[in-house]
């Protein structure tokens, strides 16, 4: 999937970071004042870290990672909330479960068939996607996300747009879905990541153990809109 947005982390303070949110693909041409964004940005680089996925890039804005993988691995498995945001991230992209090539679940050993035999599409209610051969994904839950995302996200200030001349320094609008902050740019130019549109992010959590795995330095690439699959 093609990232939507790079986001960077400037600095973690107790229970608050802050931090800019680059909008690297017109075709999402805006970022959510919903607090299920901010949220969703604190579970992908979860997953990042956790499955080592974050690497140190050497082109202009590319991602960045202070962290080796041996020791983001170490700090998601200290973290005191650590078993939340397994939860979290199926919340929002939905759960995996292994099955068969033909999809019939596998029992909890992930080698033999659950039995009595029954495909996963007859138990679940499944999203579409799948791994074949190796699982299958159900839907996320928008509605919990939310309630989820409205108790841990105790606050979550957006900036105005930056590098968007036809904004100029004018206030987020209410509807973002109206807004292009592309709009006065050409799209087929290469542009340098300081020339693209972003906006800086406050964002305070109920528990500073949200962000026990954020850091000053942190820059990626991100599919996370705040929308649930």
């Amino acid at each position: 999937m093609t990232s939507i947005f790079t986001v960077s982390v400037d600095s973690v303070e107790g229970s608050t970071f802050r931090g800019r949110v680059h909008v690297i693909n017109p075709d999402v041409p805006y970022v959510s004042q919903e607090t299920v964004f901010p949220l969703s940005l604190l579970v992908d680089a979860w997953w990042k870290l956790d499955n080592g996925y974050w690497r140190n890039d050497d082109h202009e804005g590319g991602e960045r990672n202070p962290f080796t993988e041996e020791q983001g691995k170490d700090i998601i498995a200290g973290m005191r909330l650590k078993d939340e945001f397994p939860d979290l991230f199926e919340l929002i992209l939905g759960k995996e479960i292994r099955v068969t090539e033909d999809g019939y679940l596998f029992a909890e050993d992930g080698k033999t068939i659950l039995e009595p035999r029954r495909k996963a599409e007859d138990v679940y209610k499944l999203s579409g996607g799948s791994r074949p051969g190796y699982s299958v994904f159900t839907h996320g839950d928008a509605e919990v996300f939310s309630q989820r995302a409205a108790d841990i996200v105790t606050s979550y200030d957006i900036s105005p747009y930056r590098n968007a001349p036809h904004l100029g320094q004018a206030a987020a609008l209410e509807d973002p879905e109206e807004l292009d902050v592309w709009d006065g740019l050409e799209l087929g130019e290469d542009h340098s990541f300081t020339e693209i549109p972003y906006v800086e992010i406050v964002v305070t959590v109920s528990d500073a153990g949200y962000l026990e795995h954020m850091a000053a330095g942190m820059r990626w690439d991100t599919t996370m809109t705040g929308d649930v699959c």
